[in-house]
């Protein structure tokens, strides 16, 4: 789709392809105004990218199967893996779609990615608020920056393109970085996700460096299995040139496999190793985190609003991607102090009751064991949690999620979390088979009326969990969003829970 009156010749796109005009289908070299993958987009002169993906949320697209509606919108050109008979029109054959697709959008978009500094952040959790707090910091000490990933496209805080997916198609990809190229934008965080890196979503973009905030087990449903998933990650520190930079948490599982092999400067963050950013001195409580950072034998005070000993990791990440990128440690450690945390990461909630609630993202088994343990660390008289998994995802740590719940909370309500096609009762059986304490567990498929529930029996000095949905403002239940939102449900507890057995 054509934003802004851009205008290539075909043959310009060809050769960034690596390719002469020789080599395409019914060559001509007409005009390019806009580059689409997805056919209901097309606009008149567009280079119409054949690809087969995710078009739409959740559903899966072949992309052969729309050429026709492509050209009859207007398509001037075809991309594709394969050759298309009887068109008049030119086609150019490629042997990866996705990565032509991207390569396409760069050259169509004059290649902003030259012109900003860009972040790439990866990692099982933690990327959202690790993306937004460097973007904070380089914003504070460097002026104009801005973050892109699962809530959107931020600029100075303002929110000026929603999200969709954790990191857009390709070609979305380029469009963002043109228009804030157009703006001003010297900097940018950007999330990346595992499924981003396997249907090549960032190709052609060049980042100035890339942080791993964790790794552990999550999307195996698309992945197939862990090595394959560790493997998708690692290639955005693979593509990093030796001007590069990458931040590695050296706790995490896999340290060595992502750290060895980079031709970019690696920098380590640890908390109970060596590593070259350090933490101790950790306070954590309701109100935040506390620590003293270590960088090259000097001590830096840092005081941040984010809930949780592993919000530690997250700011020690964004701490050296920001030094890295010239902000000075002193400047980088103060920034972190009005840093407002994500929406749906470890949100605080004060209830009427005198109990509090946590609205986190958590939805793998790290995260939640995460969370919980960081939320036993604020020493609640009782632990309550509410939460489900999602339909049509990893079946495998359904009851791994039943299990940690039970370790670590005194009361475990057992809901749905975006069921998709699948029946949410099936969803919750999965979960129940790794649970233990029957006698403290509780079912309720409606996650609204379970949030009911478990307020109900709170009382003064309990936290109360609701994990799995964070900022998320609907439920995917079967292709259908329905509004929803913890959140929202949280603030319609205004009156005194109720008392059991009154």
């Amino acid at each position: 789709m054509n934003l802004s009156g851009k205008r290539k010749k075909l043959s310009e796109i060809v050769a960034a392809l690596g390719m002469s005009p020789e080599e395409c289908r019914a060559f001509r070299d007409v005009e390019i105004t806009g580059v689409e993958c997805r056919p209901a987009m097309v606009r008149p002169g567009d280079l119409f990218c054949c690809i087969d993906e995710f078009l739409e949320y959740n559903q899966w697209r072949q992309g052969r199967a729309h050429v026709d509606l492509a050209l009859e919108r207007g398509a001037v050109a075809v991309l594709a893996a394969q050759p298309l008979e009887n068109r008049e029109r030119p086609h150019v054959v490629v042997s990866d779609a996705r990565e032509a697709l991207g390569l396409a959008a760069r050259v169509f978009h004059e290649a902003p990615d030259r012109d900003i500094g860009i972040v790439g952040v990866t990692g099982t959790n933690g990327k959202t608020t690790t993306t937004r707090l460097i973007a904070h910091v380089l914003r504070t000490a460097l002026g104009r920056c801005a973050s892109m990933g699962t809530l959107g496209m931020e600029v100075g805080g303002e929110t000026i393109d929603p999200g969709e997916y954790t990191t857009p198609l390709a070609h979305v990809n380029y469009q963002r970085l043109a228009r804030l190229r157009e703006e001003g934008v010297k900097f940018a965080a950007m999330e990346v996700s595992s499924h981003a890196l396997e249907l090549n979503r960032v190709a052609g973009i060049r980042f100035a460096g890339a942080v791993l905030t964790n790794f552990s087990r999550d999307h195996l449903d698309f992945h197939g299995n862990i090595e394959a998933y560790a493997a998708a990650k690692k290639r955005l520190f693979a593509r990093l040139d030796q001007d590069g930079f990458a931040v590695i948490n050296s706790d995490t599982d896999r340290f060595d496999y992502f750290r060895d092999g980079l031709n970019a400067a690696v920098i380590t963050c640890g908390v109970d190793g060596e590593a070259d950013w350090t933490a101790g001195d950790i306070e954590t409580g309701a109100s935040g985190a506390r620590f003293v950072a270590g960088w090259r034998g000097r001590k830096y005070r840092v005081e941040s609003r984010l809930v949780g000993r592993f919000q530690v990791y997250n700011i020690l990440g964004a701490l050296a991607a920001a030094t890295a990128l010239g902000v000075s440690p002193e400047a980088a450690a103060a920034a972190v102090a009005d840093f407002p945390p994500a929406p749906g990461r470890m949100e605080a909630y004060p209830l009427p009751n005198g109990a509090t609630a946590i609205i986190d993202f958590a939805h793998n088994p790290d995260g939640l064991n995460h969370v919980l343990q960081n939320c036993r660390a604020l020493r609640p008289r009782r632990l309550l949690i509410v939460f489900g998994c999602g339909g049509d995802r990893d079946l495998g740590k359904r009851p791994m999620m039943g299990r940690i719940a039970s370790e670590h909370a005194d009361e475990c309500w057992l809901t749905s979390d975006n069921p998709r096609t699948e029946d949410p009762d099936a969803i919750i059986a999965d979960i129940r088979k790794g649970c233990s304490n029957p006698e403290r567990l509780h079912v309720q498929p409606d996650r609204a009326v379970a949030i009911r529930e478990a307020y109900a029996i709170t009382r003064a000095g309990d936290v109360l969990v609701i994990a799995g949905k964070g900022h998320e403002t609907c439920q995917l239940v079967g292709t259908t969003k329905v509004p929803y939102s913890d959140r929202g449900e949280v603030l319609r507890l205004k009156r005194p829970a109720p008392q059991v057995g009154a």
